[in-house]
């Protein structure tokens, strides 16, 4: 079993000994992180596996798009990599379904957003994007806006379904999804969400035909229990990710996946609970803070044959003590048996992840997001360790060829990263 290893190195910058044009945390990978790195299985099983990497357009072909008929021409079935660029609001009277399209990054400008605030007794009148068999899909810095939660079987603000995969959600902010702010499903795989914010603004709409009067549900990965192509499937990272003020339930409802929920952050003061356990879910939390003064997770795999479950939560403060529990015979998912990432103390969670989730990235267009070393501050600090690392974020014993990114621990606490050429 080949394991991926991702260690912040060039792009974790300490405030203060680097400067950034990203306004991003210390503890921000600015790069793909646990579960996007690890190749697609079709068949679920993933007991042998291959490191991937998301590499969307590699920021080449930008395009600017400034309506709904610019951004739907530029993102459908495509491979041609291109990179997207939103600019101001763009409207949306229903969900836009992207198919067949791959090498593709999408950036939100600085105060852009899509946004559909339609509220409507039509199902098709809602939802902004759902993605169909894609993959090496990036989305960065993009604000989704719904008409608020209604319960009437609507779409998604972002659905990511039938077998989509290798795809990176990051620093993106979610309000008032009217179904889910953001859900995946129909056997989609190898999803990783980072520093995203999860929110409503709107009240609830009372009176849909599911008969729920608050529908504040975030996100839901798997749509029922008898959806056979989730099996294996639906596995997700959530790193630094924020479920703020409104958000009540499914952060996530988790059915058949393998869930690792990292350094994530629970404050809405209406929440019933955070995190569900569903059929054949096989969630790990840790270093989580649940700010909250609900439970922290609640069994959903109660229903006839559909009692297989696992969860383990641990690491975290508030109000989490270290629990796993189960049902059926299914082992444990341990994250560091797939991949490795380190995150952040879980004393600093709450700051952190409230300072910088959400569509909080300096995009410049045809730059993408620049993190350029530079600008190292003299420091009388002595150098108590040295890590390197290749361009692409992979530890090395020891320096090789070509371009390192050398990692120096100093005796202050701060950290120091600089590019070296090695011949």
């Amino acid at each position: 079993m080949k394991t991926s290893t991702f260690i912040l190195c060039a792009a974790m910058l300490v405030a203060g000994t680097l400067q950034t044009k990203a306004q991003m945390s210390a503890y921000d990978y600015n790069q793909p992180v646990g579960w996007a790195n690890i190749a697609y299985s079709s068949t679920g099983n993933y007991d042998s596996h291959e490191a991937s990497e998301v590499t969307g357009s590699g920021d080449v072909n930008p395009i600017l798009v400034t309506n709904y008929t610019e951004l739907r021409q530029a993102m459908n079935r495509q491979a041609t990599p291109r990179t997207i660029y939103i600019q101001g609001e763009i409207e949306f009277s229903g969900q836009l379904s992207i198919n067949r399209a791959s090498n593709m990054t999408i950036y939100g400008l600085p105060g852009s957003a899509l946004v559909n605030a339609t509220h409507s007794e039509d199902p098709d009148d809602s939802g902004i994007l759902r993605f169909t068999t894609c993959n090496n899909v990036i989305i960065r810095n993009v604000t989704f806006k719904g008409s608020g939660a209604y319960d009437m079987d609507g779409n998604d603000n972002l659905f990511i379904s039938n077998k989509s995969h290798n795809i990176w959600v990051d620093h993106c902010d979610f309000q008032d999804g009217v179904d889910g702010n953001f859900d995946c499903s129909n056997g989609a795989d190898n999803i990783s969400v980072t520093w995203c914010r999860f929110r409503y603004l709107i009240e609830p709409w009372p009176g849909g035909s599911g008969g729920s009067d608050d529908h504040r549900f975030s996100n839901l990965w798997g749509g029922a229990d008898n959806q056979d192509e989730n099996i294996g499937h639906l596995n997700t990272t959530f790193y630094a990710c924020w479920w703020d003020e409104g958000c009540r339930e499914r952060m996530p409802r988790v059915r058949f996946g393998k869930v690792h929920l990292l350094n994530c952050l629970y404050s809405s003061s209406v929440t019933n609970y955070c995190i569900g356990a569903g059929y054949l879910s096989n969630i790990y939390a840790e270093r989580c803070v649940y700010d909250i003064e609900s439970a922290v997770w609640r069994n959903y795999a109660t229903s006839g044959n559909y009692t297989d479950y696992n969860i383990t939560v641990t690491g975290s403060i508030v109000s989490a003590d270290d629990t796993q529990q189960r049902s059926g015979d299914n082992e444990y998912f341990i994250p560091t048996d797939y991949y490795t990432l380190e995150g952040m103390p879980v004393n600093v969670v709450y700051d952190e992840v409230r300072a910088y989730a959400g569509a909080t990235l300096n995009v410049v267009y045809g730059e993408g997001v620049t993190t350029g070393i530079t600008g190292v501050t003299a420091s009388d600090a002595e150098v108590v360790a040295t890590e390197y690392y290749s361009p692409a974020g992979i530890r090395l014993a020891q320096p090789q060829g070509g371009i390192n990114i050398v990692r120096q621990r100093m005796s202050d606490g701060t950290v120091k990263t600089t590019k070296v050429i090695m011949k």
